[in-house]
């Protein structure tokens, strides 16, 4: 089974790469990969952009005209995501998504054009479960799980997204811990090693990786040329903050079963 976080597409925003988010897509259907959502698919209000609209008072007509345009974004961006519809195992909110007046979100919405579960605004968990048929009709499974967070603070070193998911991992067991927010493409593997007695008092233990990684993202950072509405020379967030750029694109979570001492057992491995 392959599948291929993404998030962090920041739809809307100067440096949106339309066209690698295309091609990421296209590779992952022809594949028959499965997709996860990973928060912050439009560059809309923040949670301090929200906090401050549910301060005021605002005509309908105004309030109307700003739900057309934040429906108008998403379905711009649903066309290129509707060839994965009914291929998600789940999505999660980020920080920036549009809050309808009728209580619906910008993230609710895609979840159901998706045909996909919307999994809330924190931490949640997919499993996959494989079962094997052995002789006799005897079946076998195993589960492979994974948790995921939109994410959260910041750091300009590859392993800040890393060591916030080293501490979940010690806590919370999957095979995969995920999160975005950093737009960053990194990874690194855990070894978890366990013992078991078997029907006649013999020893034997099973090792496996477990993989932590951040999502990486579609917004650049720094652009040749780029203007404000008035023409005027102007820098994006990252450029105006003096962030360094990162990869762009998306990371492949590879889960293979195999079949140990009568067990199936998962392999997990990534690809940035």
């Amino acid at each position: 089974v392959r599948i291929l976080p993404i998030g962090d597409i920041q739809y809307g925003a100067q440096g949106c790469d339309l066209e690698r988010l295309k091609a990421h897509i296209d590779w992952g259907v022809q594949n028959d990969c499965y997709f996860l959502g990973m928060g912050d698919y439009l560059d809309v209000a923040s949670p301090s952009n929200r906090r401050m609209l549910s301060q005021v008072t605002l005509y309908d007509s105004v309030r109307e005209m700003m739900d057309n345009k934040m429906e108008d974004e998403l379905k711009e961006l649903l066309r290129i995501l509707v060839p994965t519809k009914g291929r998600w195992l789940g999505l999660v909110s980020g920080h920036h998504y549009w809050e309808f007046g009728d209580g619906t979100t910008t993230d609710t919405r895609l979840a159901q054009a998706l045909e996909t579960k919307y999994m809330g605004d924190g931490a949640a968990v997919s499993i996959i479960r494989f079962q094997y048929a052995g002789k006799k009709g005897k079946k076998n499974s195993a589960l492979a799980k994974i948790w995921y967070h939109h994410g959260v603070g910041s750091g300009q070193t590859a392993g800040a997204p890393l060591n916030r998911l080293e501490h979940i991992a010690k806590t919370f067991y999957a095979d995969i811990y995920l999160m975005g927010h950093h737009h960053r493409k990194v990874s690194t593997k855990m070894p978890f090693i366990d013992y078991e007695v078997g029907p006649k008092g013999a020893i034997t233990f099973i090792s496996r990786n477990r993989i932590l990684a951040c999502t990486g993202g579609f917004l650049k950072g720094y652009g040749l040329g780029t203007e404000n509405p008035l023409g005027q020379p102007a820098a994006g967030y990252v450029e105006k903050a003096m962030l360094t750029p990162t990869a762009l694109g998306g990371v492949m979570l590879s889960i293979r079963p195999r079949m140990r001492t009568g067990r199936i057992l998962v392999d997990v491995d990534i690809s940035l």
